[in-house]
C-alpha cells in the first residue's frame, strides 16, 4: 500500500512559499468503503455532491480514488495497523532535515475526530508529536465544545443547512469557511480572507470567514453536481 500521507496537492503546496510543507491525507468520504461506515457523518447533501473527492486528479483517475478507498478499508477493518503506519510516517516526517516546518492535515477527504482515536499509552496522535502542527475542516460543531490538543487546529465548514451554526461559530471567536462564486471582502459583518491562497489555516487568526472558491468537479456526471452547487445553497452566490 502507498503512504498514507502525501505532499501532492496544488493548494497545499502553496504554503511551501511560507516554509510550510504539509502533508495530506485522503481516504474515501460517506460510505464509499465496503462496511457502509459514514466517515462524513455531518455532511449535507450539497457537501456529499460537491466533494473534493470528485474534483481534480482525483475526479479524473479512478487509480486515485482506489488508493484513497484501499487507505478507508484499512482503516476500517484494522485500526491498529493504519494507526500504526501514520504513526510510522509521522515519525519519519519528523526527522527530516530540509529547512520546511512539517504541517499535516488528516482529514482531507473525511472528517474522523482524530482527537478521540488513542494509540500508544492511551495517547493521541497529536500527544504523540506535540511539535506537529495539525489541522483540518470539519462539519461537527460539537467539537468546538470540547478543548481540542494545542497542535491541531479547526475550521468550521458552513454548507446549505448549518447557516445558524457558522454563525454562532464565528461570533465566539472561531473560524468558518465559506464557499463563494466570487469571494467579498466581508460576509454578514465578518472579515473574509482568501482561503486559497494557501492551506495553512492555523495561520489566519480568529472569528474570521476563510473564503473559498468553488471548485469544480470533475467526474462522470459534473455538469449536473456543478449546476446544482450553484444552485442548492452550498455555493453563496456574491454578485
Amino acid at each position: 500500500m502507498s503512504n498514507l500521507l502525501s505532499t501532492n496537492n496544488a493548494k497545499t503546496i502553496k504554503g511551501e512559499k511560507k516554509g510550510y510543507r504539509t502533508y495530506i491525507m485522503y481516504l474515501s468520504p460517506y460510505k464509499n468503503n465496503s462496511k457502509g461506515k459514514n466517515l462524513c457523518p455531518n455532511a449535507s447533501k450539497g457537501c456529499s455532491e460537491a466533494c473534493l473527492f470528485f474534483s481534480g486528479m482525483g475526479g479524473m483517475f479512478t487509480k486515485i480514488q482506489q488508493g484513497r478507498i484501499n487507505r478507508t478499508e484499512l482503516f476500517l477493518t484494522n485500526r491498529k495497523a493504519f494507526m500504526f503506519k501514520l504513526y510510522s510516517e509521522l515519525l519519519e516526517i519528523s526527522g527530516k532535515k530540509d529547512n520546511m516546518i512539517p504541517v499535516v492535515r488528516l482529514n482531507g477527504t473525511s472528517d474522523i475526530p482524530f482527537e478521540n482515536v488513542k494509540i500508544f499509552d492511551d495517547k493521541t496522535i497529536f500527544e504523540l508529536f506535540p511539535n506537529i502542527q495539525f489541522y483540518d475542516y470539519t462539519k461537527n460543531h460539537k467539537r468546538f465544545t470540547k478543548v481540542l490538543p494545542k497542535n491541531y487546529h479547526l475550521t468550521f465548514s458552513r454548507d446549505e443547512t448549518n447557516d445558524k451554526l457558522a454563525e454562532k461559530l464565528l461570533k465566539k471567536g472561531f473560524n468558518v469557511a465559506y464557499v463563494f462564486n466570487k469571494l467579498p471582502k466581508t460576509y454578514k459583518g465578518f472579515k473574509v480572507i482568501n482561503g486559497d491562497e494557501n492551506d495553512l489555516r492555523f495561520n489566519d487568526g480568529s472569528g474570521v470567514v476563510v473564503g473559498l472558491k468553488y471548485k469544480k468537479a470533475t467526474n462522470k456526471g459534473a455538469s449536473i453536481i456543478n449546476k446544482n452547487a450553484l444552485k442548492n445553497g452550498f455555493v453563496i452566490m456574491n454578485d
